[in-house]
């Protein structure tokens, strides 16, 4: 039985104990290491010479996308969306490497996840251990959505008129093997990033037009 509020511990009232406050000293910790994962830039924008997309803007977009693909198919939410989260996290730590980098260059991104999270909270560490394995359906929905949220970034280029984002496009929808992602990446290389408010906006130009 649960004890009520008031007792030391409870809904935040007494003074934490020694254990409790070590618990909350690691998550002080993640929560600033975050801030560095907010801040941090995806480099390989500066190869194509546009975006200034950073890590945690990348982090959402693969957020979003992984949950509508894994409703598809019937995936465990849950596991897709701790994944999803936390895919990206130890580049805190390592940086991180475009595709070009890493034809010179290797990260040790287990080691990072290992120092950032063992001991703390091994269920998340063994999740992403799951997820660099690319073996189980949630984590293969979470590898294509983060593949899509990159092709979203190159449509939004390509309407801006950069010449070189359309071949990088279509290089990596060849990346994506679930049908479902491929599905939804074709639609949206084809799709104005303007369509999803058309009605409204032709109903604004109404109103303007009297």
């Amino acid at each position: 039985m649960a004890r009520p509020c008031g007792q030391a511990g409870d809904c935040g009232q007494g003074l934490p104990s020694g254990a409790h406050m070590k618990k909350f000293k690691h998550i002080t910790s993640l929560v600033y290491e975050a801030a560095v994962v907010k801040r941090l830039k995806r480099t390989g924008w500066q190869i194509l010479g546009d975006n200034e997309e950073g890590v945690g803007e990348h982090t959402f977009m693969t957020c979003v996308i992984a949950y509508f693909l894994a409703k598809q198919l019937h995936a465990n939410i849950e596991t897709v969306l701790v994944m999803s989260v936390f895919h990206d996290f130890h580049e805190a730590r390592t940086g991180d490497l475009d595709k070009l980098a890493k034809f010179y260059m290797t990260r040790d991104q287990d080691r990072a996840n290992r120092d950032i999270f063992k001991g703390i909270d091994d269920e998340l560490l063994a999740t992403l251990e799951t997820y660099e394995k690319k073996q189980t359906l949630e984590a293969k929905i979470v590898y294509e959505a983060n593949v899509i949220a990159f092709l979203v970034e190159l449509k939004l280029l390509i309407e801006k008129g950069n010449t070189h984002a359309r071949e990088w496009m279509d290089a990596n929808i060849t990346r994506l093997r679930i049908p479902e992602a491929v599905a939804l990446a074709k639609d949206l290389a084809t799709t104005s990033s303007q369509d999803w408010w058309s009605s409204i906006r032709a109903t604004l130009h109404e109103e303007f037009a009297r």
